[in-house]
């Protein structure tokens, strides 16, 4: 299994990344977490929440969810 550390700096840019790996557009993946979620959020929102640093840990989790990921926090070594 892959492991991906989260780097607040450059979330956007890995999210991108993932969501490539996993066959998808970032247009398509909130589409998909809009439906799995009942959501009515725009591409464009969730644009400026990752350039912005503003992208809620519930929204973060569901992203995963999608792209069959799982959110651990671990002790720093």
């Amino acid at each position: 299994m892959e492991e991906i550390k989260i780097d607040v700096k450059n979330i956007s840019t890995q999210l991108k990344y993932l969501t490539n790996i996993e066959g998808m557009n970032m247009t398509m993946l909130k589409y998909t977490v809009n439906e799995l979620f009942g959501k009515h959020d725009s591409i464009r929102n969730l644009y400026n929440k990752m350039k912005n640093n503003r992208l809620r840990v519930s929204e973060l989790a569901e992203i995963a969810e999608v792209l069959n990921y799982e959110l651990i926090l671990r002790k720093k070594p």
